[in-house]
């Protein structure tokens, strides 16, 4: 055994990561699907000036896509799931040291990740041929996207290592990454603004803008549009590849430094009361108010509302935050719009911004609407209640919507304010296939969260996101030569209500089986 007390669990996650039959055919699985594209877009060369470039191009984004979901399934969990297992104290006793621990931990799914990028090497290789594309551009590109998962991997790890919640630190993994996203788009132009109104520095405003570009060029988003580029001759080893591999060092030497001080007691973990455990003190029932405190006649509903979702102070919390992000947005924005247009152009944003929170919240709530009661145990007792399963989702879904609240009344708002701006979209929208598709899938993608939330411990959420975009990935790769207008979109349209009339079903029978456990 090599390096026993450090790399003893790293041989063992190996050598079970290999044995594993499902580890194989993933990688299999995603090899053919890489290889039924590049045929797909050979058959249709002649439509394409650069083919090897755009399939090589998607192949680049997909692979970036899948990236982070795995950031926030994958290596977000890998010291949480010991805390919560409480298993953590029986590798210490083991012999097996904090950077043992870590690297046995993380280093298998980095592994994993980097032979998924490797096994699609001699496909994407295929892509010269096609045109449009170069080796060093493509060594270059995969040297960028394995960068970045070892930025992934110290990430998750710590996360993982400071949060006690496999939730919390998947939930804080994801919003890091937003923040590195998006926060340069919106500093970047707020230093410039405080600058022409005289409010900061030009030292100041140079600094923001230095460090804004920095963490652009820090994403695979600005490398690989400049790796792709046509005429491409820098290396292989740009400043986004040395960022990601200190950074992700770094964040992985912070998880050691912090290991023994985060983990040394290790308590067992009772199911999360979302933001009621702020408040510790507990109102008694008292004459004067005899119902302060108490559940709901629809019990169910109440236990979700509060424990689930967080309550009246989630809700609160919410809208204050929807409200302040939605002013910073305004003032970004407002020196561009015309004196007239100041009301359609906030409604607009209003509505479009809302519209995409609830496109986020609502698959993540419904990721949560059983595990919490699988993963605690519960769902057995609840299944004896003299209702039916159907009735007690409709319960459990019911105490979830509360929490769209601030979202929805932010919406209305917008409409309320730019009535012309609904008009034009419903009137446009509705009319288009491609509309009904989205809502389709939409809709499907929801239903497969949820099933895959009772099959899976964690990750259902970017496994239902993988499965119906890479679904949708073949459908277009099959359906580019037919050259058909937006009604080829029926056929999906049409796959994805039966797939949820099966999710459905599917969902039933796993309820009924995990209650027998």
């Amino acid at each position: 055994m090599i390096g026993r007390g450090t790399f003893a669990l790293v041989e063992r996650s190996l050598r079970v990561d290999v044995r594993l039959m499902r580890t194989h055919l993933v990688r299999l699985l995603f090899a053919g699907i890489i290889l039924f594209m590049l045929v797909q877009i050979h058959d249709d060369i002649s439509w394409h000036q650069a083919p090897g470039k755009e399939f090589f191009t998607g192949i680049c984004y997909l692979n970036f896509g899948l990236l982070n979901l795995a950031a926030m399934s994958l290596f977000s969990t890998v010291i949480t799931e010991e805390k919560e297992e409480m298993t953590l104290g029986l590798l210490k006793m083991a012999g097996i040291s904090p950077i043992g621990i870590l690297l046995g931990k993380t280093s298998p799914r980095l592994i994993a990740a980097i032979m998924l990028l490797s096994v699609q090497l001699p496909f994407t290789f295929l892509a010269i041929t096609l045109g449009g594309v170069l080796t060093n551009q493509i060594l270059a590109a995969y040297l960028s996207l394995l960068s970045f998962s070892v930025l992934l991997a110290g990430l998750g790890a710590f996360f993982s290592t400071v949060c006690r919640r496999s939730n919390v630190s998947a939930s804080l993994t994801t919003a890091s990454l937003a923040v590195i996203y998006v926060a340069p788009e919106f500093v970047d132009p707020m230093a410039r603004e405080l600058l022409r109104r005289g409010l900061s520095s030009v030292w100041l405003t140079n600094s923001t803008v230095w460090l804004c570009d920095c963490i652009r060029e820090a994403t695979p988003f600005r490398s690989i549009e400049e790796i792709l580029s046509t005429g491409y001759s820098g290396g292989c080893f740009t400043w986004q590849v040395a960022s990601n591999l200190v950074a992700g060092a770094a964040l992985f030497g912070v998880s050691w430094l912090l290991f023994d001080a985060c983990t040394r007691n290790e308590t067992p973990i009772a199911p999360s009361r979302g933001l009621t455990a702020l408040f510790r003190r507990r109102v008694a029932r008292t004459h004067a108010n005899p119902n302060r405190n108490r559940a709901w006649a629809n019990a169910l509903a109440w236990k979700d509302f509060h424990f689930t979702t967080g309550g009246l102070t989630a809700v609160m919390i919410k809208f204050g935050c929807y409200v302040l992000l939605l002013t910073g947005m305004g003032m970004i924005t407002s020196r561009h719009w015309g004196n007239g247009q100041v009301s359609d152009n906030v409604g607009a944003m209003c509505m479009f911004s809302m519209l995409m929170a609830l496109g986020v919240e609502i698959p993540i709530y419904a990721s949560r609407l059983f595990r919490e009661e699988i993963r605690w145990q519960t769902w057995s007792n609840l299944y004896l209640l003299p209702v039916s399963v159907t009735k007690i989702a409709t319960d459990k879904i019911i105490g979830t919507l509360p929490t769209f609240l601030p979202g929805i009344i932010i919406f209305f708002f917008g409409a309320i304010i730019a009535p012309g701006f609904v008009d034009d979209f419903f009137e446009e929208a509705l009319d288009e296939v491609g509309f009904w598709w989205f809502i389709a899938q939409y809709i499907f993608g929801v239903h497969v969260v949820v099933l895959l939330s009772l099959i899976v411990k964690w990750g259902a959420l970017p496994l239902g996101v993988a499965v119906v975009v890479m679904g949708n990935v073949l459908f277009v790769a099959c359906a580019s030569q037919s050259r058909g207008g937006e009604e080829i979109l029926i056929v999906p349209i049409f796959f994805a209500i039966v797939g949820t009339c099966v999710s459905i079903a599917l969902i039933g029978d796993r309820l009924k089986s995990l209650a027998s456990q």
